[in-house]
């Protein structure tokens, strides 16, 4: 019975499922809450009135019996105040009243049968209005004269249940009544309404069942439908081209998440790995499934598995940052150097929904840090050598200056000594010179000054620099040289000094009474050079660096003779200036190495004019006096050079600053001065520029003394006024050549001679 008469009610009224059941449930909540709030606002005014009226009367109540106590208690009359209390019984509302004196002590009661008593005490301030307890108390204060006498407290019965019951019995009726009107009228509203949307909603679950987007939702009356189901259709139209963007736009994605090394990975909020990109999981030869399941933890270095593991734990549990470098195990059997980077995704409420990153290959980073690292040990190793380079001629020098101040040195010993400080010295400039050629080189400041030069020149320049060291370690050496004289367009003085290096450097690794052997081929298109030595050879892992910066074969404390390895690395630099090449080769420890140049060269088979490097064309230099004026603020240096200048025969003054030497120079008149340029206060430059402003230094001989020797030194010494750069420490020869030359010029001609000065 009860499923016949719910069939009619659900086709009229619809399922709670249905718009027609919504809408209907819409109507009766709608009309049963519209009751309800109308009948709790007007319960709860009239309470409040209740409240009001009841409070209203017990309080003028209390200010009359407060005001008619008051003398009695200020006389402390507590019969009297007895009386005007229990007077209070007349009034049945009245539960209880009591009077506290000014110290909030109970001083006179009046309690009715069966009704709570007041408290012993009340505190002065306390609260004037309470309702507590199915009853309402008020206090007054007992005041005469603006005196403080005591508190009032009058307790009342409240009970305000019998309103409200009697409004629940109002609401109950006109609730049936407009639930059946709001039923009725929502059966009336049901087709006009409800009918449209139940169409459209057929519509969509036939596209939902069928798959068929070409369905559209037929037209309804009602203007605000029409809306709906305009818009409707209008979706469908483009759901199409929607699809096709979106599936576009995906593709997209995953292109620019493949692009990068090993693209991205996406995890949930467990830390699980949900996505990877294809170039991932091809590296480590896993699918999607395997790396979810923590395939990616499996496929670390064994080393890095705990940590790894460790650390990601800790970024979920913290929402931090992913940041860390990884060794995984590729599907090649070998470790790639991958950098992982992370970022946590939060939703709306600023929950972490998940992290999302890309994976870098770090391979040729680590292969650069590996290459810093080996070239700062280089470094170091470099400098180390280069004290040792610089402390072992300095040994000989100290010793020898010694010997020249003992007075029983003769002459011959006195001559040897002489011979060491001058070899040694000599071996610390030319070690410093390469130095300096390499930071040329380096920073392509070297410029060629090339000029056609007998091939036969430039191997004899090349022996003879090399030749002492040759036959100090007393090797076997021969050379091999093409029998037509040849001419090559090079800088004679830097080949000449990469041919010597190679020269020096096969007698250095080879132990004494070895072999050495250079041959020279002339190619089609080049000239090779080869020098072959019986040596302590090279390992095959040395070969690929045997020409870097700072390369040293063995450790440079094994063989005095080891050097700074900087000597292949010019050879290097100086054939590739020439458009050529060198490479080495080597059997293997202790079987000796070959090391080989290729440079370009101009073949002449016809007679040539000079099988030499040309000399200077400066006339030879005649011995003349002059007044040479030294200037350094090292005043050893300035010593010991005036020494030797007065041993050639010139007459020295010297000055340690640049304000002595300008007042020097204006007393003496000088025909030249050396003059360094490190000075403090007034540098030589300075110096110079203002000796040429003078009379007396218009036409003087300038010779800057310097440990600056770079190219842009020079130039600046030259636009400064001086007429010559000399590297510290200069060759005393060079010196003496150039001031012989200037005085000889000068002594000829009469006047300022022509500046001719390199």
């Amino acid at each position: 019975m009860n499923t016949r008469l719910m069939r009619p009610l659900r086709s009229m009224f619809g399922s709670l499922s249905s718009v027609r059941g919504q809408l209907t449930l819409v109507v009766v909540l709608t009309t049963a809450i519209a009751l309800l709030t109308m009948t709790a606002a007007l319960l709860h005014r009239d309470l409040t009135e209740y409240r009001q009226t009841q409070a209203s009367d017990l309080g003028i109540e209390a200010g009359i019996i407060a005001l008619v106590t008051a003398p009695a208690v200020a006389f402390d009359d507590r019969n009297a105040v007895q009386r005007n209390l229990t007077a209070l019984g007349s009034r049945p509302v009245v539960q209880a009243a009591a009077l506290y004196s000014a110290d909030g002590a109970l001083y006179a009661r009046y309690v009715r049968d069966g009704a709570t008593p007041p408290p012993q005490r009340l505190a002065r301030g306390a609260q004037a209005l309470r309702i507590a307890d199915g009853r309402l108390e008020v206090t007054h204060d007992i005041r005469r004269d603006g005196e403080y006498l005591g508190m009032l407290l009058l307790s009342a019965g409240y009970d305000p249940w019998a309103h409200v019951r009697a409004y629940v019995g109002v609401l109950c009726v006109m609730m049936l009544l407009s639930l059946g009107l709001a039923l009725l009228l929502a059966a009336g509203l049901r087709r006009r309404i409800t009918d449209p949307v139940e169409s459209l909603a057929a519509v969509a679950n036939d596209i939902i069942t069928r798959r068929d987007a070409s369905l559209r939702a037929p037209p309804a009356a009602l203007e605000e439908f029409a809306v709906v189901v305009n818009a409707f259709n209008r979706v469908l139209d483009d759901s199409a081209d929607q699809t096709r963007a979106l599936r576009e736009s995906e593709n997209l994605y995953r292109a620019i998440g493949e692009s990068i090394d090993y693209g991205v990975w996406v995890c949930d909020a467990a830390g699980r790995c949900i996505y990877a990109s294809d170039s991932f999981l091809k590296l480590l030869g896993i699918t999607q499934a395997q790396c979810s399941n923590l395939g990616w933890h499996e496929a670390l270095h064994p080393d890095e598995i705990d940590a790894t593991k460790a650390a990601w734990q800790e970024c979920v549990r913290t929402g931090g940052i992913w940041y860390r470098e990884h060794r995984f195990l590729g599907a090649d059997r070998r470790y790639h150097p991958i950098l992982a980077q992370g970022v946590p995704m939060r939703g709306e409420a600023g929950r972490i929904t998940g992290w999302a990153g890309i994976n870098l290959d770090i391979a040729r980073l680590k292969k650069t840090e590996m290459a810093l690292r080996r070239a700062d040990r280089r470094k170091d190793d470099f400098l180390a050598t280069l004290a040792h380079e610089l402390r072992n001629p300095l040994a000989p020098i100290r010793h020898a200056a010694r010997l020249l101040g003992t007075p029983v040195l003769d002459a011959a010993q006195a001559q040897m000594a002489r011979d060491i400080i001058s070899r040694q010295v000599a071996r610390m400039a030319l070690l410093l010179d390469d130095l300096l050629e390499v930071s040329r080189i380096t920073r392509g400041r070297l410029e060629l000054r090339k000029e056609r030069v007998s091939l036969a020149a430039l191997v004899k320049a090349a022996v003879e620099t090399s030749k002492p060291l040759i036959d100090s370690k007393r090797h076997e050496f021969t050379m091999h040289l093409p029998a037509e004289p040849v001419e090559l367009l090079v800088d004679p003085l830097r080949m000449s000094q990469a041919l010597s290096n190679l020269l020096t450097n096969a007698a250095k690794y080879t132990d004494a009474g070895g072999r050495i052997h250079r041959e020279v081929r002339c190619l089609p298109h080049h000239v090779e050079f080869s020098v072959r030595d019986s040596g302590i050879g090279l390992p095959p892992a040395q070969i690929p660096i045997v020409f870097d910066m700072f390369s040293q074969v063995d450790s440079p404390i094994d063989r005095s003779e080891g050097g700074l390895g900087i000597g292949l690395a010019l050879v290097k630099g100086l054939v590739s200036l020439h458009g050529g090449s060198v490479e080495a080769a080597s059997e293997g420890p202790g079987k000796g190495s070959v090391f080989t140049m290729h440079v370009p060269a101009a073949q002449l088979r016809d007679a040539v004019a000079a099988a030499h490097i040309p000399a200077s064309s400066g006339r030879p230099p005649v011995s003349a006096p002059g007044r040479v004026l030294v200037v350094d603020d090292n005043q050893d240096a300035a010593t010991t050079l005036a020494m030797v200048l007065r041993y050639y025969g010139h007459t020295v003054f010297t000055a340690h600053d640049g304000e002595t030497a300008l007042r020097t120079g204006d007393q003496e008149e000088p025909d030249a001065i050396i003059l360094d340029i490190g000075m403090p206060e007034m540098n030589g430059y300075e110096v110079a520029q203002r000796v040429r402003r003078t009379t007396w230094g218009n036409d003087v001989l300038l010779l800057a003394l310097t440990g600056w020797g770079q190219k842009e030194d020079i130039d600046r010494a030259l636009r400064s006024g001086f007429d010559a750069h000399l590297t510290k420490p200069a060759d005393p020869e060079r010196i003496k050549g150039l001031l012989e030359e200037f005085m000889a010029q000068r002594n000829e001609t009469g006047n300022e001679p022509a500046r001719t000065f390199p």
